[in-house]
C-alpha cells in the first residue's frame, strides 16, 4: 500500500474521532442543558352526568329446543326391535323399540285366562241354583222321608219283639242305628233343599268378586308391562343419538335415545333485577344469532321466574322464538335486544374510561390533584356505553384518560 493511501486513511480516522468525541460536547460553560421530566401526568376529566336511557341493551342467552326428551327403557330386557336411526324425524306415538315384549305378551294371555275363570265362578254364585238342582234336592228329601218311614216301622217291630225277648240285643241295636241314620239323612236332605232354594251365601259372592278383582289387577299389570316394553316417541322431533343395538340386553332406566323438538324453540337468559321493569311495557323483542350473521329474528316473553338466583340476583327468563328458522340449532348463542327505559336516568360512561385494579372494576377520579381509583358496580350496556349503578356521585370528576395511572399519583388537568 502506498504512503499516500495510508495517510488518507489516518486523516479520515482522525476526522471521525473529532466529530464523535470532540463535537459531541460543547465547552464547559457551567450550564447543564438536561431538562427534567415533569412530575405530574397530563389527564382529561369529565363530570359525572346522568341521562335518560336511549337505544337498547343486549343480553346474551342460549337458544334451546322447546323440548328435549331422553327416551329410556323403564323395565329393561332384550331389545327385540329397533325402528329408528340417528337424525330420523319421528312423530308422537311412533313405535321406536320393543324390549322384552314377547314374555310380556305371554303374561297378558295368562292373566286374561285367570280373569275368565274368576268371572265364570262369580257368575255361578250370583245366578244361584238351577231349577234342576232344586228338583234334585227335593227328590233327595222325598227319598229320605221314605227311608225314615221304613226305618221307624222296622224299629217299632223290632222293639215289640225285643220286649218279649223274641229278638236278640244285636238285632235291636241294628234297628235303632238304622232309625238314627235315616233321621240324619232326612235332616241333611232338608238342609240341601233350603240351600238350593236360597242360593249361595253373601260371603261366598263377595269372595268370588274379590277373586275376580284380583285376577283383573294381575291382567292390568301384565298389560302395563307390555305397554312399557313397547317404547314409543313421546313427541314430534329429531332423533339426537342411538346408544343401543338390537339384540342387546338393557338395564332398567337405560337411555336409548333423545328426541329434540326443533319445531318450537326458546331463548334462556338471566335477566338482571335492575332490568325486570323492561318487561312491563314490552313482550316482544328482536334477537340475533352468532351462527346466522346479519339477520334479525323476533321472540316473545314466555316465562319469567318469580324468584331470583341467589348468587347472581338475576331472574331466569325464557322467550319463545317466533317462526323458528331451519338453520337454528339447540345450543346456539342468541343476543336479545331490550329497549332501554326512557324514564330511567342513570350514569353511563364509555367503556374506555374503565380500569381494573386488584380484580375490581372502577374508574379514576380527580381528587386534590391526584388520581384516585374508585371501585364501581356495573349495570347494562347501552350502545357502547356502560351503566354505573354504584360508586359515583354527582360532584365527582372522572379521568377519561386512565391509561398508565396509579392510584394516588399526582396529575394535572389538560383542557
Amino acid at each position: 500500500m502506498s504512503n499516500g493511501i495510508i495517510k488518507a486513511v489516518y486523516l479520515l480516522t482522525a476526522v471521525l474521532l473529532f466529530f464523535l468525541y470532540g463535537c459531541g460536547e460543547e465547552a464547559n460553560t457551567g450550564v447543564d442543558k438536561k431538562i427534567d421530566a415533569p412530575t405530574e401526568k397530563w389527564v382529561k376529566v369529565s363530570p359525572v352526568e346522568t341521562s335518560a336511557a336511549q337505544g337498547h341493551m343486549e343480553y346474551v342467552g342460549v337458544l334451546l329446543a322447546n323440548r328435549k326428551v331422553k327416551v329410556s327403557a323403564e323395565l329393561g330386557g332384550l331389545i327385540e326391535r329397533l325402528n329408528f336411526e340417528k337424525g330420523d324425524q319421528v312423530k308422537e306415538g311412533m313405535l321406536l323399540a320393543e324390549i322384552g315384549a314377547t314374555s310380556a305378551r305371554l303374561q297378558v294371555k295368562e292373566a286374561s285366562a285367570a280373569v275368565a275363570a274368576a268371572r265364570s265362578g262369580l257368575d255361578k254364585l250370583e245366578k244361584g241354583s238351577r231349577p234342576q238342582e232344586i228338583e234334585i234336592a227335593r227328590s233327595a228329601v222325598s227319598a229320605a222321608e221314605a227311608a225314615l218311614f221304613e226305618a221307624e216301622k222296622n224299629f217299632e217291630r223290632t222293639k215289640s219283639l225285643y220286649d218279649i225277648r223274641a229278638v236278640s240285643n244285636s238285632a235291636y241295636d241294628t234297628a235303632e242305628r238304622q232309625l238314627t241314620t235315616a233321621k240324619a239323612t232326612m235332616e241333611s236332605a232338608k238342609q240341601q233343599l233350603v240351600l238350593a232354594l236360597e242360593g249361595p251365601r253373601t260371603e261366598d259372592i263377595k269372595t268370588g268378586r274379590a277373586a275376580l278383582a284380583q285376577a283383573e289387577a294381575a291382567r292390568d299389570l301384565a298389560a302395563d308391562r307390555l305397554k312399557k316394553s313397547m317404547i314409543r316417541a313421546p313427541c314430534d322431533g329429531m332423533i339426537a343419538f342411538r346408544e343401543v343395538e338390537q339384540g342387546e340386553i338393557t338395564l332398567p332406566g337405560t337411555a336409548i335415545t333423545e328426541i329434540v323438538e326443533l319445531g318450537r324453540m326458546k331463548i334462556r337468559i338471566a335477566l338482571s333485577e335492575n332490568d325486570v321493569h323492561l318487561l312491563k311495557d314490552h313482550t316482544q323483542f328482536l334477537f340475533t344469532i352468532d351462527a346466522i350473521p346479519r339477520e334479525e329474528f323476533s321472540c316473545r316473553v314466555f316465562f319469567l321466574s318469580p324468584t331470583a338466583d341467589t348468587p347472581t340476583r338475576s331472574f331466569p327468563l325464557e322467550l319463545m322464538v317466533d317462526n323458528p328458522d331451519p338453520r337454528m340449532a339447540d345450543g346456539m348463542t342468541a343476543r336479545v335486544k331490550f329497549p332501554a327505559a326512557a324514564d330511567k336516568r342513570t350514569v353511563k360512561v364509555p367503556s374506555a374510561w374503565l380500569s381494573e385494579k386488584d380484580g375490581k372494576m372502577g374508574v379514576y377520579l380527580l381528587k386534590d390533584g391526584k388520581a384516585m381509583f374508585q371501585p364501581i358496580t356495573l349495570g347494562a350496556y347501552y350502545d357502547n356505553r356502560v351503566e354505573i349503578l354504584k360508586g359515583l356521585e354527582g360532584k365527582d370528576l372522572i379521568i377519561t384518560t386512565p391509561a398508565g395511572l396509579k392510584s394516588g399519583e399526582a396529575v394535572e388537568v389538560r383542557e
